[in-house]
Parts: C-alpha cells; sequence; structure tokens
C-alpha cells in the first residue's frame, strides 16, 4: 500500500538493489525515447514546411524571373510596333519629297543630259535641308541605265550600278517602290524609289530618285521612347567587307568582322557603342530572340535579346540587338525573395498549406466552371460562333465606340439561300453540318476584329468594326463567292452547294442606334433575296 501511494505521489524510494549510477543511466534513456518520439513526429512536418519555404521561395524568384522576362518581351513587341509606325511615317514623307523634286524642270533636264554639275548644284542644298529637319541620309539621282549619277551625302562615289531590289521593282511597275534594304556600303535604309518618264505614258524612262533613311535612326527614336539601349547588327553574307571597313570611324574596329559566324556591327552601331553593350559582345555568345543574356556591370544588372530584322524581300537583313537596365526589377524579385522567406518561416504550417491547396483546386475547379457557363451562355452551340444574346451586347458596344470616336461601324446580315429546301432534301443533320461548316468560313473571312455571330436559323450577323459601307459591301462579296463557290461535304460523303444572301448597312450612313442598324441591315437582306438571292445588297433609304 505505501508502495502504490509513492508511485501515485512520485515519491518512490530509490531501490537498494540498483546502483545510484544505474538510476541515473535508466532515467536519462527514458528522456531519450521521449525525444526520439517527438523527432517522430515533427520531423517530417519539418521537412514538409522545409520542402513548402524551399518551394515557395523557388517560385517567388522563377516568378520575378518571369516578370522580367516578360518585360522584355513587352519591350521588343512595342520597340518593333514603334519601329514599323516610324516606317510607315517616314514612308510617306519621302515620298512626298520624291513627288515634289520629280516635276521639278531643272533636276529633270540636268538627269536627261546626265549633268552632273547641275544635279549636284540643284541637289546638294535640298539634301541639307532633308538631313538637317528630317534625317534623311541618302539622296541618289540615277539614270535610266541604274548607273549613279550622284550621291548626294558622298558625291566622291559615283559611276556604279545598282541593282537593289527596290530599282529594280520601281523600274518594272513603273512606279515608286520602297523598302528596307541593306546597302553595298553596309547601310540598312529604308529607301523610296520614284522613276522619272518623259511622257505621261510613261514610254521613256529619264531616271530615277531615290531617297533613304538610315534605320540607325529609327531605332534612336525606339531608344528615346522607350529609354532602352538598341544596336543593329548586320548579316555578313549580304555585306561587302571591305566596304563595311572603310564606314568605320576607328580602324581598330574591323576586328569586330571575326566576332561573330553570322553578324557583323553596323558602323553606326560601333560608333555610339555604350561600355555595356561592349561587355556583352565581348562574351562572344551573340544574344538569341528566345534566351536573355545576363550581364552585371558596375553594380547594375542588365538583359540583352535580339530580334531579326527583315529587308523588303523578307530575307534577313541582320538583327537588332536591345540591352535593357533591369536593376530596378532585379532589387525587386531580390526583396520579393527575402520577403518570401520571412513570411514562409512565420507562417507557414502544414495545415495552413493543405488548406491553401484545397482551396487553390476549389478556386480552379470554380473558375473552370465559370468559364464552361460563360461560353455556354455567349456562344452557339452548334457553331461555335457567338450567339444571338452576344450579338446585341457586342454591337451595342461597337456603336456607343463608334460615337464616342466618330469611327464607321457596318454590319453584315447573312443568310442561306432555301435552306429549308437543303433540310428538307437531305435531313437537319446534313443541314447543322453545312451550319456548322458556313459559320467556319465565315470566320475564317473575317479579321481578328470582326465579331462573327449566329444570329438565329442559318442567319449570320457579322459586326465590323472601323469599316464603313464601301469597305463592308467588298467584304460581304467576297463572303459571297467564296460560299458560292464552295462544297459542303455531307457525312455520307455527298456534297452539296448553296448560296447566300448578304444585307449591309453602317451606323454612320444608314442607323442612329444598335437596333435600327440591325433593322436597317436586315430589310437589306430582304431586298438582296427579293431581287434574287445569291447577292450583296447595302441598304438604301
Amino acid at each position: 500500500m505505501l508502495n502504490t501511494l509513492q508511485v501515485l505521489l512520485g515519491t518512490t524510494a530509490h531501490d537498494a538493489s540498483v546502483p545510484p549510477d544505474m538510476q541515473l543511466d535508466i532515467n536519462e534513456m527514458s528522456r531519450i525515447k521521449t525525444a526520439q518520439l517527438r523527432w517522430l513526429f515533427l520531423g517530417p512536418v519539418m521537412l514538409v514546411i522545409f520542402i513548402m519555404i524551399a518551394t515557395l521561395i523557388a517560385a517567388a524568384y522563377d516568378h520575378a524571373q518571369d516578370e522580367i522576362n516578360q518585360e522584355m518581351q513587352r519591350l521588343k513587341t512595342s520597340s518593333n510596333e514603334i519601329y514599323q509606325d516610324n516606317l510607315e511615317h517616314l514612308t510617306g514623307m519621302l515620298a512626298g519629297i520624291t513627288e515634289t523634286m520629280a516635276v521639278n524642270d531643272v533636276l529633270r533636264k540636268a538627269l536627261l543630259k546626265k549633268d552632273r554639275a547641275a544635279l549636284s548644284k540643284f541637289a546638294a542644298p535640298i539634301f541639307n535641308t532633308l538631313q538637317d529637319k528630317h534625317h534623311i541620309t541618302h539622296l541618289y539621282v540615277i539614270g535610266a541605265d541604274r548607273m549613279v549619277l550622284l550621291r548626294a551625302h558622298n558625291p566622291a562615289f559615283f559611276g556604279d550600278v545598282i541593282n537593289r531590289f527596290t530599282l529594280l521593282d520601281a523600274q518594272r511597275k513603273k512606279s515608286a517602290s520602297h523598302g528596307v534594304e541593306l546597302g553595298t556600303m553596309g547601310i540598312l535604309a529604308l529607301r523610296y524609289v520614284s522613276p522619272l518618264y518623259q511622257d505621261e505614258a510613261k514610254q521613256h524612262l529619264i531616271g530615277f530618285i531615290e531617297l533613304g533613311v538610315d534605320t540607325n535612326h529609327l531605332l534612336k527614336d525606339v531608344q528615346r521612347s522607350l529609354g532602352i539601349q538598341m544596336y543593329e547588327f548586320l548579316a555578313k553574307e549580304m555585306l561587302n567587307r571591305e566596304m563595311w571597313r572603310r564606314e568605320l570611324a576607328e580602324p581598330a574596329s574591323s576586328l569586330e568582322w571575326d566576332r561573330f559566324p553570322d553578324v557583323v556591327p553596323s558602323p553606326e552601331a560601333l560608333k555610339f557603342m555604350s561600355p555595356e553593350m561592349t561587355a556583352v559582345i565581348s562574351k562572344g555568345v551573340f544574344p538569341s530572340p528566345e534566351n536573355l543574356l545576363k550581364l552585371s556591370m558596375s553594380g547594375r544588372e542588365f538583359r540583352a535579346l535580339s530580334f531579326p530584322t527583315l529587308d523588303v524581300q523578307e530575307h534577313k537583313a541582320g538583327s537588332v540587338v536591345m540591352l535593357v537596365d533591369v536593376t530596378t526589377n532585379v532589387e525587386a524579385a531580390r526583396k520579393t525573395l527575402y520577403l518570401g522567406l520571412t513570411l514562409g518561416v512565420a507562417g507557414c504550417s502544414l495545415l495552413f498549406a493543405l488548406f491553401w491547396l484545397l482551396t487553390g483546386r476549389v478556386g480552379l475547379l470554380i473558375e473552370h466552371h465559370q468559364d464552361v457557363l460563360h461560353r455556354m451562355a455567349t456562344h452557339d452551340g452548334l457553331t461555335n460562333l457567338y450567339n444571338h444574346i452576344a450579338f446585341y451586347s457586342m454591337l451595342e458596344d461597337e456603336v456607343a465606340r463608334s460615337q464616342r470616336s466618330n469611327a464607321p461601324v457596318s454590319l453584315l446580315m447573312l443568310d442561306i439561300d432555301h435552306f429549308k429546301g437543303v433540310n428538307d432534301k437531305f435531313g437537319h443533320i446534313a443541314g447543322d453540318t453545312i451550319l456548322r461548316e458556313f459559320g467556319k468560313i465565315i470566320k475564317q473571312l473575317s479579321r481578328s476584329i470582326d465579331k462573327v455571330c449566329r444570329y438565329g436559323g442559318e442567319e449570320i450577323a457579322v459586326i465590323l468594326p472601323e469599316t464603313n459601307s464601301a469597305g463592308a459591301k467588298i467584304i460581304g462579296e467576297r463572303m459571297r463567292t467564296t460560299i458560292e463557290g464552295h462544297l459542303f461535304k455531307l457525312d455520307d460523303g455527298r456534297a452539296v452547294s448553296v448560296t447566300v444572301s448578304i444585307g449591309v448597312a453602317s451606323i454612320s450612313e444608314h442607323a442612329a442606334s444598335a437596333y435600327q442598324l440591325v433593322d436597317v441591315t436586315d430589310q437589306a437582306l430582304y431586298k438582296a433575296k427579293e431581287v434574287g438571292r445569291n447577292q450583296v445588297q447595302l441598304f438604301n433609304s
């Protein structure tokens, strides 16, 4: 009884039969087993937490790197858009200048006589003005035999025959030709060539005027707009090494010819190359369009990538290397990394992770169901086109936008001729097959900005933003002729041809609201049916 009470109270006396040092070892062994049990429980939990923290950190870092990559791709896209816009603007400007020069009697007489002195006297002040005000870098006067009579930008070099595509194309078409082309001296330029004729019938060619703008000037505009560095590299296979070397500001730069196997820096790029870009090319690895080349220099972080430049014939004329200071982005990525580590260590737990995973899966499931429901609500099940409800919603949006911006919006209403007869003859399943393929063809013939909808039955509506009635009628006619010439193959192997009647109307010309536009377009469709079908009718009030 006494021993039992001592055990309950924890006051058992030492067993005299067990030595004191052995009793200490037994207690120590008991504590070791308890610690092992704790680690058996906590070990897997700590392992899971460690893995999750490491995964979180890696994901956060990868996400930050992906953002840098995406930013580079956005800059690449933006730079190309600005570049193309500038090309279009400059092409229009060069066209206006050449048209003005082409009617000048002094120029025409001097060109007819091949009088270089008179040509130089006429062209030199004009070129100086164009160079100062419009950054035009090239002005050629070329004879009917394509021999250069005058380079206003380099008067000492003349007498060679030019066989560039733009010049040959202008001669062939007997009209102006333009495009980006690489010259013999290693200059990639936007060139505008205009032929001059003695007579209006264009039977007697006098010669050519060519104006050009070095594409490096276009790149400088992009650099100023986006705050990045851009450098032009030229395809070696399209260059003459000696001609390229003559254009170099520093003779030592000629060593750059052998640095890369396929491309070489343009003379203008070498002239203004920054220390960062020099460090990039010194690596001996040319940046690719897909993978970013990394550079750390003077405490700054840079990323470089390239994209090809194509000439007027869609041949690769070289590449543009884009160098971007991403120091801010990299520092933000590091901060994200440290913050993720801190939050992960402080707040991560197995239970939280399991719930987070569960809610994430539930959220994805809900989003998936929402996407499915949205598509079911806005698309026609048979043709996969927008349905009647979506049609009116999109049409009202386009009409509202048109009224704000004063931009035209047109509507096509298409109806398969005698479709009831098709259903009666071949069956409704065959009719569904024809309708499905009909919608697919109209979708393929439409632009990315157009909205193709199944209005009802065999009737399809096409909303045409930024399109007036004349343009819409052309589009409708193209659709009509395509459908007329198409054979619709049925499941049983038979082929059926159908025709389509199309009504056309425009919000800016025939209607003031979405519903009114639908009404007048439907009237035009009824008119097309009434006068014989298989035609396009523009609404005529």
